[in-house]
C-alpha cells in the first residue's frame, strides 16, 4: 500500500527539465519523446472503514486504517512539444491568446502491463492525452481512451480559461492518470495568494529548490498539495483526500521491474486525439452560472434507460447475503451462526474501541489489538473447518443433491438448493461448475469474517455496492436459472441484486470530498461550490447518475442520484457588480477606466498573467504607466475581489432508494422508487457568473461526499468485489453478463 508524508523528500530523475521563470515561478518544459513514470494510489470506498478484507488462507494482522488501492504505475511520454498549430488543426483554439498563437505540448499517459499487476486497470487499458499551453504550464484539454465492455470509449474535456493563474483542468482529476498541477503563480518562496476565482494558493519552501504548493480542486473542492523540485518534469509528490501520487526514481522503477516477470514494454496504440477533441466537454460551463441558471435555474435527469434501480442495502448486522433474507428460508451457513455470532460480537466491540484510541503505539492499543487478533484467529479456524468440511463432504459423497435437495447423510440435515442464501447458492454453483480454486465456500466465510457486524453501527451495509451496481448494471427483473453438474439453480431477483451489490463493492470511481469521521473532520468538506459544480457537470452537462453520501454525519448512506431541479435567485446588492475587476477584465473593459489607454490596459493584463493576480488595488501602482494620480482616479471604480454576485439556491435532488425489500422490482425503469433531498445554499460568483464560493443554509443538512462509479472489471479475477471468493468474473461467466450496461 502506498502511503505518503507531506514532508517526504524524494531523490528523483535529474532531467533538468523545469526551471524558474523571471518571477521565480515554476516553469515546466519537456524534451520530445521524453519518458517519466508516476506511481498513484487511490482511496477506495468503504462503508464501515474498519479494516481491509482478510484472507482465510493466510495469517492475519488486523488494520484499522483507511482503504487505499495498490500503487498503479503510469508511463508519461512526451508526444509533441513546441507545437504551433495551424488554423485547421483542432488544437488551434487552445493555442490562441490575445490574438497570438502560443506553443503547445502533448503528453500521453498509459498503463504498461510490464509494470502493473492490477488486472482491472490493465483490462481497462486507459490511454490519456494531455494538451498543455506551454507559456502557462496549463492543461488545455484532456482526451481519454479506455476499454468498456469490449469497446474503446473516448472522452474529451477542455477549458478556455487559459490566461488566468488558476487552471480548471490542471486543478481537477477527471481520469485516473494524475493530472494535478499547481496554479501558474506557484513560486519558490513562502507565500499566500488569492487567485482571480477567489481560491487560495499557498506555497511553502521545503528546502533549496523544493516547494510545496497547496490549492483547491476546481471541480470537487478538495485540498491538494503538490511538491515541485527544480530539475524535475512533473510534481514529485501529490497528495489529496482521494489520491496519493509520486514521481518515480530510477531505483523505484528498477525495484518494480524486479518484482514482476520480465516483459517487454508495450507502447499503447496511437489514438486520434485531435478528432476526439471535436466532441469535447467544456468544463468551464460546469463551473459557471450561465444566463439560464441566473434567470431561475435548471432541471435535468440522467438518460432514460440508465437510471439506477431500487434495491436493498443488505445490512451487515444481519449478514443476509450469508444467512438468508427471508426468515422462512434455511441455508447451510446458518448451521454455524450460533458459534460465530458471539465471537463477532466481541470483535465488533474491540474494533470500536481500537478506532477510538488515538495513540497506536500505546500499550492499551496493542493489548486490544492482540485480543482482536486472537478472536479473529479463533473465528478463522471455525470458518475454515466448517467450509473445508462442506467441500470435502460434497467431493466424498457424504453431501448429495437430489431433486433440488442438498442433504448430509451423517449430520442428517437438508436444504432446498433454490432456498439457499445468495452466497451459499453461488458458492455451491461454483463448486459444481468446477470453479474450485480457491475454495468457493470461502465466499460466505469471508463475508462472516469481514462483513458480518452483529453489534456494529445500524447503518453499516452494502449500500455502496448496491449504488454502484444500480448505475453500472441493468436491473435484474426476472429470475435466472442455471445448470451445473445436473443440478438446476434458480437465482431470484433478490439473489441477483445481492450478488451484484457484493461484486460492485469497490468499483473504479471518481471521488469528491471525504467521509466525515468525527469531531476532528470538517463537517462541510463537500462545499456548496463543489456540490453545485458536481451536479452541473454530471447531471446537467453529461446526464449521468452519480452517488452521494446524503448525510453530513459519521454515518454513511450512499444513494445514487439521477435528477436535479435547481432553483436560483440572485441576491446581489445594487451596484456591487458594477465594479471592474482588474484581475479578470478584458482589455476593452480596462480601457474604459479614467487614465487607462490600450497600452496601460496591456500592461495590467501582462502583470496579472505573468506575475500574479492583483492582491490589492494599491498593487496597481506597480504597473508601468500607472502613477498615484491615475490610481486615485480609478480607485473607487475597480476591485480585485472575485466575490461580486450572490445567489440563493435550492437544489432538489432525485435519488433511488435502498429501502425496498430484496426482491423488489421497479414498475418503471425510468422512474425507480426513490425520494427527494432538498439542500439550500448560497453561492458567490464573479461578475461573469463563475462560482467562487458559498455556504450551506444548514451545516448539518447536506451531502458529505460524492463519487461516480465508471468501471467494473469483467475478467475472471476478483474485479471490484470486496469478497475475493465472490468474484465478479465468475458471476458473469456462471450467471450472466447481459445485465452489463452498454
Amino acid at each position: 500500500m502506498l502511503r505518503f508524508s507531506p514532508v517526504l523528500l524524494l531523490s528523483l530523475f535529474a532531467c533538468n527539465n523545469d526551471s524558474l521563470d523571471d518571477n521565480n515561478n515554476i516553469d515546466l518544459t519537456w524534451n520530445e519523446a521524453e519518458v517519466f513514470y508516476v506511481g498513484a494510489a487511490y482511496r477506495e470506498t468503504s462503508n464501515k472503514g474498519v479494516n481491509n478484507p482478510i484472507e482465510l488462507e493466510a495469517a492475519v494482522t488486523p488494520e484499522f486504517d483507511d482503504n487505499w488501492s495498490d500503487e498503479a504505475f503510469w508511463t508519461y511520454q512526451v508526444v509533441e512539444t513546441g507545437l504551433f498549430p495551424s488554423e485547421d488543426d483542432p488544437l488551434y483554439e487552445y493555442a490562441l491568446s490575445n490574438g497570438e498563437v502560443q506553443s503547445l505540448s502533448v503528453l500521453r499517459a498509459y498503463v504498461d502491463a510490464s509494470l502493473n499487476t492490477d488486472d482491472a486497470l490493465i483490462e481497462n487499458d486507459p490511454v490519456v492525452y494531455m494538451v498543455f499551453r506551454e507559456d502557462r504550464d496549463r492543461l488545455a484539454a484532456i482526451i481519454s481512451f479506455s476499454n468498456n465492455d469490449g469497446e474503446r470509449v473516448e472522452q474529451a474535456w477542455s477549458t478556455h480559461e487559459l490566461d488566468a493563474s488558476f487552471g480548471t483542468l490542471s486543478q481537477s482529476m477527471l481520469t485516473n492518470a494524475p493530472t494535478y498541477l499547481a496554479p501558474f503563480t506557484t513560486s519558490f518562496e513562502n507565500d499566500a495568494i488569492t487567485l482571480e476565482n477567489g481560491t487560495e494558493l499557498y506555497t511553502e519552501v521545503v528546502s533549496d529548490g523544493v516547494v510545496d504548493a497547496s490549492f483547491e480542486d476546481e471541480l470537487g473542492g478538495d485540498l491538494v498539495t503538490t511538491r515541485y523540485e527544480v530539475g524535475q518534469p512533473w510534481p514529485t509528490l501529490t497528495i489529496s483526500s482521494n489520491l496519493q501520487a509520486r514521481l518515480l526514481t530510477e531505483d523505484d522503477l528498477a525495484a518494480r521491474r524486479s518484482e514482476l516477470p520480465p516483459l517487454l514494454d508495450e507502447p499503447p496504440e496511437n489514438f486520434d486525439y485531435r478528432s476526439a477533441l471535436r466532441a469535447t466537454i467544456n468544463i468551464d460551463s460546469s463551473l459557471t452560472l450561465d444566463p439560464e441558471t441566473i434567470e431561475g435555474g435548471w432541471a435535468s435527469e440522467a438518460y432514460e434507460g440508465y437510471r439506477p434501480w431500487a434495491g436493498s442495502w443488505w445490512a451487515l448486522s444481519k449478514a443476509e447475503l450469508v444467512f438468508g433474507y427471508d426468515d422462512s428460508r434455511e441455508t447451510y451457513s446458518g448451521l454455524i451462526l450460533d458459534d460465530v455470532k458471539p465471537i463477532k460480537e466481541d470483535m465488533d466491540r474491540l474494533s470500536e474501541a481500537l478506532r477510538e484510541i488515538d495513540d497506536r503505539s500505546s500499550e492499551e492499543y496493542e493489548t486490544k489489538r492482540t485480543e482482536y487478533s486472537d478472536k479473529q484467529s479463533e473465528l478463522v479456524t471455525i470458518l475454515r473447518d466448517f467450509y473445508d468440511g462442506l467441500r470435502q463432504d460434497l467431493d466424498g459423497g457424504i453431501i448429495t443433491i437430489e431433486d433440488g435437495i442438498m442433504s448430509h447423510s451423517t449430520d442428517e440435515w437438508s436444504f432446498e438448493v433454490n432456498e439457499l442464501s445468495p452466497f451459499d447458492k453461488f458458492a455451491l454453483h461454483r463448486h459444481l461448475a468446477g470453479d474450485s480454486s480457491p475454495n468457493p465456500f470461502y465466499g460466505p466465510a469471508s463475508e462472516i469474517l469481514n462483513g458480518y457486524n452483529p453489534v456494529g453501527g445500524s447503518w453499516w451495509g452494502h449500500c455502496n455496492g448496491w449504488a454502484a451496481a444500480a448505475i453500472l448494471v441493468d436491473e435484474p427483473r426476472e429470475p435466472i436459472t442455471r445448470e451445473a453438474a445436473g443440478v438446476e439453480i434458480e437465482y431470484t431477483t433478490g439473489d441477483l441484486k445481492g450478488l451484484l451489490s457484493e461484486t460492485h463493492y469497490s468499483t473504479r470511481s471518481s471521488f469528491y470530498g471525504a467521509r466525515y469521521n468525527g469531531e476532528e473532520d470538517d463537517l462541510s468538506d463537500l462545499s456548496p461550490k463543489a456540490f453545485h459544480h458536481i451536479i452541473q457537470f454530471y447531471l446537467r452537462e453529461q446526464q449521468v447518475p452519480l452517488v452521494f453520501d446524503t448525510t453530513a454525519s459519521e454515518a454513511v448512506w450512499n444513494f445514487p442520484a439521477w435528477g436535479a431541479d435547481v432553483n436560483v435567485t440572485e441576491t446581489t446588492p445594487a451596484g456591487q457588480a458594477d465594479l471592474i475587476n482588474v484581475n479578470t477584465a478584458t482589455k476593452e473593459e480596462l480601457d474604459t477606466l479614467p487614465g487607462v489607454g490600450p497600452a496601460t490596459a496591456d500592461a495590467i493584463i501582462e502583470y496579472r498573467m505573468f506575475k500574479r493576480p492583483f492582491q490589492s488595488i494599491d498593487e496597481l501602482a506597480e504597473v508601468s504607466g500607472i502613477g498615484q494620480s491615475k490610481l486615485d482616479g480609478m480607485f473607487d471604480l475597480v476591485t480585485v475581489s472575485a466575490f461580486e454576485r450572490t445567489f440563493d439556491v435550492m437544489a432538489v435532488v432525485r435519488f433511488t432508494t435502498d429501502g425496498v425489500d430484496e426482491t423488489h422490482v421497479d414498475t418503471d425503469i425510468n422512474n425507480p422508487q426513490g425520494f427527494d433531498e432538498r439542500w439550500g445554499y448560497t453561492l458567490t460568483t464573479d461578475a461573469k457568473g463563475r462560482v467562487t464560493g458559498g455556504e450551506w443554509d444548514d451545516n448539518n443538512n447536506h451531502p458529505d461526499f460524492a463519487w461516480v462509479p465508471y468501471y467494473n472489471a469483467k475478467t475472471e479475477g476478483q474485479g471490484s468485489s470486496e469478497n475475493q471468493y465472490v468474484p465478479h468474473g465468475s458471476f458473469l461467466t456462471l450467471i450472466t453478463d447481459e445485465l452489463e450496461r452498454r
